[in-house]
């Protein structure tokens, strides 16, 4: 005794439709993610600091834990926008640096002097990374126009 199936022919398929709500919800939270990344990028840099001219065509490039040091032309340093004073400025750094290294990142200060201040002032500023105990500092300075 065999028995077969009998299975039921499906006579009209409904059309594939393109659902635009959920890719159009997709596109705006990237462009938020994009647009909050480049404020965060932006946050860091002072645009009153006029950059040194650089001949060398190495760059630092950037790594996911470091701290941009601003030094205005009148001797003011901010970081991330903020106001420091000098004597607060390497707990601070060690600070950053001690959560960087229980995150396991490797960990740097970007120092972004103006080209206008007095060397004495960044002389303070490598001091006061020394005094933080940091192995790794480095110089932004923009690309010399024709080299």
């Amino acid at each position: 005794m065999k028995q077969s199936l009998q299975f039921e022919q499906e006579t009209g398929h409904e059309p594939l439709t393109l659902q635009v709500a959920p890719m159009v919800d997709i596109v705006m939270l990237l462009i938020c993610f994009f647009l909050l990344a480049s404020q965060l990028v932006q946050g860091q840099k002072d645009p009153t600091v006029l950059l040194p001219w650089m001949r060398s065509t190495l760059s630092a490039s950037e790594v996911r834990s470091e701290v941009t040091v601003n030094l205005r032309a009148d001797g003011l340093i901010t970081i991330e926008g903020q106001p420091v004073a000098m004597d607060s400025l390497p707990p601070l750094l060690a600070g950053k640096a001690d959560r960087a290294r229980r995150a396991h990142q490797p960990f740097r200060v970007v120092v972004r002097a103006d080209k206008r201040q007095r060397f004495a002032a960044l002389d303070d500023v490598l001091v006061a990374c020394r005094r933080a105990g940091l192995g790794q500092v480095v110089f932004r300075a923009t690309q010399e126009e024709g080299s």
